[in-house]
């Protein structure tokens, strides 16, 4: 599989003892459940399935995919593959049956593919996978979308999230998060310049606004995953801001 997507949890994935922690009191109260992840070879969403399938709190980790997955790491019989087709509304409500919980990593770049394709992904696409999951009774929904997100925005990169977020808010699913990270930071291979650039610059500013500029993917899937494991009785709509992800993975550590 020469175009497979590898995903490796080794030592160097940091999860701590309160994720850990949660993790087995979340399987313990909840056993049985199952989880699903849309966008699972882009940066954030493989990181999503290293730490799901470290974190051994579900019986099942779905992968939908157009690349095929080579995964290395514990749990291995529990990640099952399926290929993706965001048009097929049916086929996606049969994908998501079954699952409780729900991961979108869906995202490309306008610089990338072009306006009308980064809508459609961004847009269109992620809108008909969270319809099927509420189709199919996922429990909980988690969506990874922007910093500066605003359905009211003159930019359609923040003006096309922000309608996503809003539009999954207003879904009625029992419980659904929208995490908004700042300036994604990992070792991309197709990295562009202005990435390159800010690799070196981020620090600096980081440091003199600390938790608003940047934040690792890995810390995003940390944050996503871990959210989950939170008890919550209620039905219950959240968004968790850089600094916030930021500030409680440093705090588990």
């Amino acid at each position: 599989m020469s175009d497979a997507v590898k995903i490796v949890v080794d030592d160097k994935l940091v999860l701590g003892e309160p994720f850990t922690k949660a993790a087995s009191e979340f399987k313990a109260r909840s056993p049985g459940k199952s989880a699903l992840v849309l966008g699972s070879t882009g940066e954030v969403g493989r990181e999503v399935v290293k730490h799901l399938m470290a974190s051994d709190a579900f019986d099942k980790v779905t992968v939908l995919a157009r690349r095929p997955i080579e995964y290395t790491g514990p749990n291995a019989e529990k990640l099952k593959q399926k290929p993706a087709d965001f048009e097929n509304t049916e086929q996606l409500e049969r994908d998501f049956a079954g699952h409780t919980h729900a991961f979108s990593c869906l995202g490309t770049t306008r610089a990338k593919n072009g306006k009308d394709a980064f809508y459609k992904v961004d847009h269109d696409y992620a809108l008909n996978a969270a319809k099927a999951a509420k189709t199919a009774g996922v429990e909980h929904y988690s969506n990874c979308s922007s910093n500066g997100a605003d359905k009211n925005s003159m930019f359609l990169y923040m003006k096309t999230k922000g309608e996503v977020d809003s539009e999954i808010q207003d879904m009625g699913f029992p419980r659904v998060s929208i995490f908004h990270p700042s300036m994604l930071m990992c070792d991309r291979k197709e990295a562009r310049l202005i990435e390159r650039a800010a690799s070196y610059v981020m620090p600096l500013l980081d440091y003199v606004m600390p938790g608003k500029m940047s934040i690792p993917t890995s810390t995003v899937a940390w944050a996503m995953v871990n959210n989950t494991f939170k008890k919550v009785d209620t039905p219950v709509a959240e968004l968790l801001t850089n600094k916030q992800m930021l500030d409680e993975f440093k705090k588990s550590q």
